[in-house]
This record gives structure tokens, sequence and C-alpha cells, in this order.
């Protein structure tokens, strides 16, 4: 197969003998890291595309979740940017939102501990200032400051805490949800097993 030849869903789902509506929810639940030209009908996939869609039918088949997936492909591939033949834009993969969810969530993470952090060193540096102070020599203001700092950090503490649990329940229905999905594929196919038993039965 060239190199350099561009390949449709169809001729995809042909080669691999994957349905094409398997192949369509692949292409834009792992889309960066598919490289492909071209934008919503008119996208076509370079032939490296084949093997990074083998890796995601194996590992689907095996039992990984699409998080599994999308790790193993970021480890392996670098993420692609689609260019449009249309103009001279380059056009990133529309990604699922989930998907740039679960790319920055490392990044939100960090971000959130090193606000934390910076938060407390600078607290306890002050209470370590004033402790050294009279007692009188401390103003109200102050005083009514440190304990806005003091309240500020136990609120955020509180949303990081509270949005970490909302993450950890998306994940869980999201995963339910590709769980029912996989089992509706199953018995789309077995349905059309059957009928089409039927009708050869008949046309006999």
């Amino acid at each position: 197969m060239p190199d350099k030849k561009l390949l449709s869903i169809a001729e995809i789902s042909r080669l691999l003998e994957v349905p094409e509506s398997t192949l369509h929810y692949w292409k834009n639940r792992f889309a960066q890291y598919l490289p492909s030209t071209g934008r919503n009908r008119q996208k076509r996939f370079k032939s490296e595309a084949i093997e990074i869609f083998k890796i995601i039918a194996s590992m689907l088949k095996q039992g990984h979740t699409a998080e599994d997936v999308m790790a193993e492909l970021s480890r392996k591939y670098p993420v692609n940017v689609a260019i449009d033949p249309q103009g001279p834009e380059l056009a990133t993969p529309a990604a699922p939102v989930q998907i740039q969810q679960a790319s920055l969530e490392p990044a939100i993470q960090l971000a959130a501990a090193m606000g934390t952090e910076i938060a407390k060193s600078i607290n306890e540096g002050l209470k370590g200032m004033l402790s050294c102070m009279p007692q009188g020599a401390i103003s109200e203001d102050v005083r009514a400051c440190m304990d806005k700092a003091n309240a500020d950090l136990n609120a955020q503490n509180a949303s990081i805490a509270g949005l970490k649990d909302e993450n950890t329940q998306l994940k869980e229905k999201l995963s339910v949800m590709e769980a029912e999905l996989v089992r509706l594929r199953k018995d789309r196919r077995e349905m059309e097993k059957f009928l089409l038993d039927k009708l050869k039965a008949v046309t006999k």
C-alpha cells in the first residue's frame, strides 16, 4: 500500500473488516492520534492510521477502557494536526470534550496543588513574622487579612475536593456508557446475523 495514499473510512472499514459506524466513533474519540487531512465528509486518513486503528480495535476487544487506549496512544504516537486542503490554516482534530478534559486533568491537578502549597507557605511565613512582633503591634487589619487568607485557603481546598469527587463520578458514568455501547453494538450484530439467516432461508 503506497505510503502517501489517503484512505476514507469506507476503505479502512473494508481493510480491517470493522463496521463504518464503529470507525466513525473511534475517529472522533481518538482524533488527535489519527493522521488525517480534510474535514467532515472530506476527511481522509494517511496509511499510518491503519496501524493505530488496529491498536484501538485490539485493546477494546481485550476489555481495555477508552482511557487505557488513550494512554497507550499518547505513549506511542505524537498528537497530530490535520491539514485542511480548503485553506492554509491548520485545523486541530475535533476531539471530544472528554478527551480534552482527560489530557488537561494532570495539569489542572498540578496547578491546584502548587497554588495550595504557595498559599500555605505564605500563610506560615506571615505567622512566623507576626509571632516575633509584640501582641499590640499587630493591627486588626492584619488579623482580618490573615483570617480572610485562611478562609480562602479552606474554600479552595474544599473546591478542589469537590472537583475531584465530581471527576470520579463522571469517569464512572462514562465507563458505564461505554460498556452499554459495546453491548448495544453486539446486540445489533447478532440481530443483523439473525435477519440475514432468515432472509437466506426464505430465498432458498
